[in-house]
């Protein structure tokens, strides 16, 4: 999932969400997107605690709950 020093094609419009890991719960929330996004997202790391998830509009999300989602259901 992590692409470094890959090219973007050109003429084609991507959603850039940037997370900063040193605020509390945004590590989580990262896995989060990071699996709901799954193969159409990409991550690129601005710095240590900065990652973009970069992501192609109209693409499909995953609608079911993550896994810790899964496992606090069934807590």
């Amino acid at each position: 999932m992590l692409t470094p020093h890959e090219a973007y094609r050109r003429g084609v419009q991507f959603t850039v969400i940037v997370f900063d890991l040193r605020i509390p719960g945004t590590v989580e929330r990262f896995h989060r997107e990071r699996w709901a996004w799954a193969e159409a997202g990409d991550v690129e790391m601005l710095d240590q605690d900065h990652p973009v998830l970069i992501v192609q509009p109209g693409s499909a999300r995953r609608l079911l709950p993550g896994p810790s989602q899964i496992s606090m259901v069934r807590a």
